[in-house]
């Protein structure tokens, strides 16, 4: 079962966030011949910090 883990910034859309895994399920599918339903995808989201580009600083 392939498995993505995703680090980003807290802070996207959920819209977003389903977009990237339609995307990245699509595409592994595609590349390893494997059904999308055994693909699963997780996001560890980071806190902003100062690190953080400047439009998700501002919705802090």
């Amino acid at each position: 079962m392939p498995q993505i883990t995703i680090k980003m910034y807290e802070g996207r859309t959920d819209e977003q966030k389903n977009e990237i895994v339609d995307v990245f399920t699509k595409e592994l599918s595609r590349i390893i011949d494997r059904e999308p339903e055994f693909i699963s995808i997780r996001f560890d989201e980071i806190p902003i910090d100062d690190n953080a580009p400047a439009h998700l600083r501002n919705k802090r």
